[in-house]
Protein backbone atom coordinates (compact mmCIF):
# COMPACT_ATOMS: atom_id res chain seq x y z
CA UNK A 1 0.00 0.00 0.00
CA UNK A 2 1.64 3.28 -0.59
CA UNK A 3 -0.18 7.05 -0.62
CA UNK A 4 1.46 9.75 -2.24
CA UNK A 5 1.50 13.31 -1.00
CA UNK A 6 2.49 15.94 -3.34
CA UNK A 7 3.01 19.27 -2.07
CA UNK A 8 1.30 21.59 -5.29
CA UNK A 9 3.06 24.95 -5.92
CA UNK A 10 2.67 27.07 -8.92
CA UNK A 11 4.58 29.84 -8.31
CA UNK A 12 6.17 31.39 -4.75
CA UNK A 13 6.40 34.78 -3.86
CA UNK A 14 8.99 35.24 -1.42
CA UNK A 15 9.66 39.14 -0.47
CA UNK A 16 8.14 42.05 -2.72
CA UNK A 17 9.52 41.46 -6.52
CA UNK A 18 11.42 38.36 -5.76
CA UNK A 19 9.77 35.72 -6.73
CA UNK A 20 10.57 32.30 -7.96
CA UNK A 21 9.25 29.30 -9.50
CA UNK A 22 8.98 25.86 -8.15
CA UNK A 23 9.69 22.73 -10.20
CA UNK A 24 9.83 19.76 -8.26
CA UNK A 25 8.53 19.23 -5.10
CA UNK A 26 10.05 16.54 -2.22
CA UNK A 27 7.63 13.65 -1.87
CA UNK A 28 6.20 11.76 0.84
CA UNK A 29 4.63 8.33 0.46
CA UNK A 30 2.92 5.97 2.83
CA UNK A 31 4.49 2.88 2.60
CA UNK A 32 3.80 -0.87 4.19
CA UNK A 33 7.65 -2.65 4.67
CA UNK A 34 8.19 -6.43 5.30
CA UNK A 35 11.26 -7.99 7.19
CA UNK A 36 12.65 -10.55 5.39
CA UNK A 37 11.23 -10.09 1.40
CA UNK A 38 9.99 -13.01 -0.57
CA UNK A 39 12.10 -16.04 -1.44
CA UNK A 40 14.92 -15.33 0.57
CA UNK A 41 16.20 -18.05 2.91
CA UNK A 42 16.97 -16.86 6.38
CA UNK A 43 17.55 -18.09 9.62
CA UNK A 44 16.43 -17.24 13.56
CA UNK A 45 16.90 -18.68 16.60
CA UNK A 46 14.23 -19.05 19.77
CA UNK A 47 12.53 -15.45 20.41
CA UNK A 48 14.01 -13.98 17.24
CA UNK A 49 10.83 -12.74 14.47
CA UNK A 50 11.06 -14.61 11.48
CA UNK A 51 8.61 -11.99 9.98
CA UNK A 52 7.94 -8.17 10.39
CA UNK A 53 5.57 -6.06 9.01
CA UNK A 54 5.60 -2.23 9.47
CA UNK A 55 4.18 1.21 8.42
CA UNK A 56 6.39 4.20 7.46
CA UNK A 57 6.56 7.48 5.35
CA UNK A 58 9.01 7.67 3.00
CA UNK A 59 10.54 11.40 2.13
CA UNK A 60 12.26 11.56 -1.14
CA UNK A 61 13.83 14.55 -3.05
CA UNK A 62 17.58 16.47 -2.67
CA UNK A 63 18.96 16.82 0.46
CA UNK A 64 21.91 18.39 2.10
CA UNK A 65 24.66 16.55 2.42
CA UNK A 66 26.81 18.42 5.22
CA UNK A 67 26.25 21.50 6.40
CA UNK A 68 27.62 24.97 6.64
CA UNK A 69 26.72 28.47 7.22
CA UNK A 70 27.35 31.53 4.70
CA UNK A 71 26.94 34.97 5.75
CA UNK A 72 25.02 36.88 3.41
CA UNK A 73 22.65 39.89 3.41
CA UNK A 74 23.27 41.36 7.03
CA UNK A 75 22.24 38.01 8.07
CA UNK A 76 23.70 34.17 8.32
CA UNK A 77 22.20 30.67 5.87
CA UNK A 78 22.74 27.79 8.15
CA UNK A 79 22.12 24.26 6.59
CA UNK A 80 22.81 20.81 8.44
CA UNK A 81 23.36 17.63 6.79
CA UNK A 82 19.63 16.25 5.62
CA UNK A 83 17.79 19.05 5.29
CA UNK A 84 15.39 18.65 2.49
CA UNK A 85 15.59 21.35 -1.05
CA UNK A 86 13.18 21.47 -4.11
CA UNK A 87 13.93 22.32 -7.43
CA UNK A 88 12.80 25.82 -8.56
CA UNK A 89 13.43 28.72 -10.86
CA UNK A 90 14.93 31.98 -9.70
CA UNK A 91 15.35 35.21 -12.26
CA UNK A 92 15.16 31.82 -14.91
CA UNK A 93 17.49 29.91 -13.76
CA UNK A 94 17.86 26.65 -11.97
CA UNK A 95 18.28 26.54 -8.17
CA UNK A 96 17.40 24.33 -4.95
CA UNK A 97 15.91 25.51 -2.43
CA UNK A 98 15.41 24.94 1.61
CA UNK A 99 12.04 23.52 2.74
CA UNK A 100 12.66 24.90 6.03
CA UNK A 101 13.85 28.49 6.65
CA UNK A 102 17.40 28.69 7.38
CA UNK A 103 18.55 32.56 6.87
CA UNK A 104 18.49 34.81 10.00
CA UNK A 105 18.74 38.47 10.08
CA UNK A 106 20.84 39.78 12.71
CA UNK A 107 17.34 41.81 13.55
CA UNK A 108 15.46 39.08 16.11
CA UNK A 109 12.91 37.37 14.77
CA UNK A 110 13.98 37.74 10.74
CA UNK A 111 13.92 34.25 8.77
CA UNK A 112 13.36 33.49 5.18
CA UNK A 113 14.17 30.34 3.29
CA UNK A 114 17.17 30.07 1.29
CA UNK A 115 18.24 29.03 -2.22
CA UNK A 116 21.12 27.54 -4.34
CA UNK A 117 22.57 27.46 -7.53
CA UNK A 118 25.02 24.30 -8.56
CA UNK A 119 26.18 26.83 -11.54
CA UNK A 120 28.65 23.52 -12.55
CA UNK A 121 26.32 20.76 -12.74
CA UNK A 122 29.09 19.12 -10.06
CA UNK A 123 26.95 18.24 -7.11
CA UNK A 124 27.83 21.38 -5.40
CA UNK A 125 25.71 24.44 -4.57
CA UNK A 126 28.50 27.08 -5.26
CA UNK A 127 25.82 29.87 -4.87
CA UNK A 128 23.52 30.91 -1.71
CA UNK A 129 20.48 33.54 -2.58
CA UNK A 130 17.92 35.30 -0.43
CA UNK A 131 14.63 37.10 -1.86
CA UNK A 132 15.01 40.67 -0.72
CA UNK A 133 12.40 43.55 -0.69
CA UNK A 134 12.81 44.26 -4.55
CA UNK A 135 15.18 41.62 -5.84
CA UNK A 136 17.73 38.44 -4.97
CA UNK A 137 21.28 38.38 -2.83
CA UNK A 138 23.95 36.23 -4.18
CA UNK A 139 26.73 35.08 -2.14
CA UNK A 140 29.06 32.52 -3.55
CA UNK A 141 30.00 29.51 -1.60
CA UNK A 142 33.34 28.46 -1.53
CA UNK A 143 33.88 25.29 -1.58
CA UNK A 144 30.48 24.32 -2.40
CA UNK A 145 27.94 22.29 -0.37
CA UNK A 146 27.28 18.78 -1.57
CA UNK A 147 24.06 17.45 -2.41
CA UNK A 148 21.86 15.07 -4.35
CA UNK A 149 19.16 12.98 -4.16
CA UNK A 150 17.62 11.59 -0.55
CA UNK A 151 15.56 8.99 1.38
CA UNK A 152 14.56 10.15 4.76
CA UNK A 153 12.13 7.30 6.36
CA UNK A 154 10.37 7.76 9.62
CA UNK A 155 7.46 5.37 11.50
CA UNK A 156 3.91 6.36 11.45
CA UNK A 157 2.14 7.14 14.70
CA UNK A 158 -0.66 4.70 15.37
CA UNK A 159 0.05 2.23 12.48
CA UNK A 160 -0.34 -1.20 13.09
CA UNK A 161 3.11 -3.13 13.11
CA UNK A 162 2.96 -7.32 13.22
CA UNK A 163 5.61 -9.71 14.40
CA UNK A 164 5.91 -13.52 14.01
CA UNK A 165 7.99 -15.17 16.69
CA UNK A 166 10.06 -18.22 16.62
CA UNK A 167 9.33 -20.27 19.85
CA UNK A 168 10.96 -23.48 19.01
CA UNK A 169 10.39 -26.80 17.28
CA UNK A 170 9.69 -30.12 19.30
CA UNK A 171 7.34 -33.48 19.47
CA UNK A 172 6.84 -32.59 15.70
CA UNK A 173 4.88 -29.16 16.23
CA UNK A 174 6.26 -26.33 15.40
CA UNK A 175 5.96 -22.90 17.54
CA UNK A 176 5.20 -19.33 16.70
CA UNK A 177 3.79 -16.24 18.20
CA UNK A 178 2.00 -13.72 16.72
CA UNK A 179 2.29 -9.90 18.42
CA UNK A 180 0.78 -6.59 16.83
CA UNK A 181 1.40 -3.57 18.19
CA UNK A 182 -0.40 -0.56 17.82
CA UNK A 183 2.09 2.31 16.99
CA UNK A 184 4.58 1.49 20.13
CA UNK A 185 6.97 -1.57 20.26
CA UNK A 186 7.00 -1.50 24.17
CA UNK A 187 3.79 -3.54 24.99
CA UNK A 188 1.62 -6.00 21.94
CA UNK A 189 -1.64 -4.60 21.97
CA UNK A 190 -2.51 -8.48 20.36
CA UNK A 191 -1.41 -11.51 21.25
CA UNK A 192 -1.64 -15.37 19.93
CA UNK A 193 0.13 -18.37 20.01
CA UNK A 194 0.34 -20.97 17.32
CA UNK A 195 1.27 -24.28 16.55
CA UNK A 196 1.88 -26.21 13.64
CA UNK A 197 2.43 -30.16 12.83
CA UNK A 198 5.49 -30.78 11.00
CA UNK A 199 6.32 -34.47 10.51
CA UNK A 200 9.23 -33.87 7.86
CA UNK A 201 11.17 -31.04 6.40
CA UNK A 202 10.74 -28.76 3.97
CA UNK A 203 7.38 -28.29 5.02
CA UNK A 204 4.77 -25.51 4.04
CA UNK A 205 2.96 -23.34 6.54
CA UNK A 206 0.00 -20.46 5.97
CA UNK A 207 -0.69 -18.11 8.47
CA UNK A 208 -2.91 -14.54 7.33
CA UNK A 209 -2.43 -15.51 3.82
CA UNK A 210 1.30 -15.37 4.24
CA UNK A 211 3.20 -18.82 3.18
CA UNK A 212 6.15 -19.87 4.96
CA UNK A 213 8.70 -22.91 3.65
CA UNK A 214 9.80 -24.08 6.57
CA UNK A 215 13.58 -25.95 5.49
CA UNK A 216 14.47 -26.97 8.86
CA UNK A 217 14.07 -25.95 12.61
CA UNK A 218 15.30 -27.51 16.13
CA UNK A 219 16.92 -26.35 18.96
CA UNK A 220 19.82 -24.28 16.34
CA UNK A 221 17.03 -22.31 15.11
CA UNK A 222 14.79 -22.07 12.33
CA UNK A 223 15.62 -22.03 8.65
CA UNK A 224 12.89 -20.85 5.96
CA UNK A 225 11.97 -18.25 3.49
CA UNK A 226 8.36 -16.39 2.94
CA UNK A 227 7.12 -17.29 -0.45
CA UNK A 228 3.92 -15.57 -0.58
CA UNK A 229 1.50 -13.27 0.48
CA UNK A 230 2.89 -10.00 0.02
Amino acid sequence: MKKLCRVAIAALVLSGCATMEVRETTRTMERIGHDPQLNVVSKVTSGEALLSTFQYTSKTGYQIYDGRAVSIGGGRVAVIEGDFLYRADVEGKPAYCTERQVFNMLLPGMTKNACFADRNNDGLLDQVMIAGDLAWWHEDVSPGIKFGPGVETAPIDRSINSQLLYQGYSNKTLRIAYREYAGSLARPSFSQDLSFEITSFPAEITFRKIKIQVRSAGNQGLEYQIIGGY
